[in-house]
């Protein structure tokens, strides 16, 4: 085949990177044979040219859009199209940014295209690349625009875009779109309940667990199981099944984790250390539930733990200490790669205080019984041979584990698991909320009706996603 080659890429949901960054993108034959198989042999021209030039390297031609204007909740496709000029095989990646008028209305969507089996630096001179890509806006979006911005980045750098429209911190500007407007005669977002949301309640204990990772506690004895974890970007199931479980006292959280596991590896050993590049469990709590200040912690296979306060989003303080105990216990051999393992759990006891981060503020310590946080609880696998796959509790089902709108609430219930007065439902009856609770605030009403955990375990299944 001569001349310019097209690709085109269906980038609908593809493992996203855990914080910040993944192992390099290494594809198989079989994956660098599918991309071949759809390089065409002429470019269309975009409806919206951008002519934006990378170095020298790359070029971003421009995009088409399916719509002319965007309505929040609604998805709609964006088609990129790259030239490449050099290869780019030096760890560059593919961003794609969605941001609104203000800086906290941002969206990560960065992808490896193809669904994972066309990376950067697979990129040969003289393809011409065309991503095609869902994307839809949350139904509560401010403002009358979005912008989609996208380019190429490693660590902590971005290529520098020397030609063409960008934002100064070298964004390519794909595109500008109008984006119809939630006010009178439209559809309002509603103030209460979001359909669908996840709630766990958790129990008070007497007496502590042991933070060994056995989670042979009678404090663990009565919690309720969380659903199984699924794929963060899809919602499907996974193939290696997680579940938590969660309890607390007047001075901390506990928390745990139950990971099937055959294959249970770390290398990481230094405390802050990259863990989400490999395998890791990570809770992120807004406590106050401002959609601002939050805190995140992680702790791999071997022990390691990570922990930083955020003062807003993404903006990791990771010189933060949380105090945090943890306990790891290995079913199976670590680190042992050639033969099969069971599982591994983790344990963790959060000092209630720790919550609110450097903020002068946060919610009521100890809590009292009806009190709500928001939290998300993850888990990023990194199986032998096999790509790195993002589970979560409540999946924000885009490439972003920092999506504060999609975490979950933690309300805190008594010894019996109600929230209530008496007859109200204990926790453990997973049912349907047709009612609807508030989502946002500190304290939940009551009676409730808890919308996930579950006293039994669930069958294993399969899928991937990270932030």
């Amino acid at each position: 085949m001569t001349g310019s080659r097209v690709l085109m890429v269906a980038l609908s949901s593809w493992s996203l990177t855990a914080c910040v960054e993944q192992a390099p993108d290494v594809p198989t034959e079989e994956d660098l044979k599918a991309a071949r198989a759809n390089i065409l042999s002429q470019a269309p021209t975009p409806k919206l040219a951008v002519n934006a030039n990378l170095e020298g390297r790359v070029s971003v031609l421009g995009c088409d859009v399916d719509t002319d204007v965007v309505e929040p909740g609604k998805a709609f496709t964006i088609t990129t199209y790259w030239k490449v000029n050099q290869a780019v095989t030096d760890g560059w990646r593919m961003f794609f940014h969605v941001n609104g008028a203000s800086k906290s209305q941002f969206i990560n969507h960065d992808h490896t295209p193809l669904q994972g089996k066309y990376p950067v630096t697979q990129w040969k001179p003289g393809e011409i690349l065309r991503d095609i890509y869902k994307i839809s806006l949350p139904g509560n979006w401010q403002g009358n625009e979005v912008n989609i911005y996208t380019g190429l980045w490693k660590g902590p750098l971005r290529m520098k875009v020397t030609t063409g429209p960008q934002d100064g911190d070298n964004r390519v500007l794909l595109a500008k779109l109008p984006v119809r407007s939630t006010g009178a005669g439209a559809a309002p977002v509603s103030s209460g309940p979001v359909p669908g949301r996840k709630r766990y309640l958790a129990r008070k204990v007497k007496i502590p667990p042991k933070i060994d990772g056995k989670l042979d506690d009678a404090a663990w004895k009565d919690a309720p199981e969380t659903e199984p974890f699924v794929a963060t970007m899809t919602g499907l199931p996974v193939e290696q099944k997680t579940t938590a479980k969660l309890v607390y006292d007047d001075k901390n959280l506990y928390i745990a984790f139950q990971n099937a596991d055959t294959d249970v590896w770390s290398d990481l050993t230094k405390h802050d250390d990259k863990l989400w590049t490999q395998e890791v469990d990570e809770v992120m709590i807004d406590g106050d539930g401002d959609g601002k200040t939050y805190i995140e912690l992680q702790v791999n296979p071997n022990g390691t733990t990570f922990d930083s306060y955020l003062p807003t989003y993404r903006q990791n303080q990771n010189d933060w200490e949380s105090g945090m105990k943890v306990g790891v216990k290995v079913d199976g051999t670590l680190n042992k790669r050639d033969d099969v393992d069971k599982g591994w759990t983790v344990e963790i006891a959060l000092p209630l205080e720790a919550v609110k981060g450097r903020a002068e503020k946060g919610p009521q310590i100890p809590p009292k019984v009806g009190d709500m946080w928001r939290i998300n609880l993850y888990r990023m696998d990194l199986p032998r041979g096999k790509p790195q796959v993002g589970s979560g509790w409540s999946p924000p089902m885009v490439g972003d584990f920092h999506a504060l709108d999609k975490f979950g609430e933690l309300v805190f219930a008594d010894e019996k698991g109600a929230i209530g007065p008496a007859g109200a439902p204990a926790a453990g009856a997973a049912k349907a909320n047709p009612k609807g609770l508030p989502l946002t605030g500190r304290r939940a009403p009551s009676p409730i009706t808890p919308m996930t955990a579950q006293p039994a375990a669930q069958p294993a299944a399969k899928s991937q996603g990270r932030k």
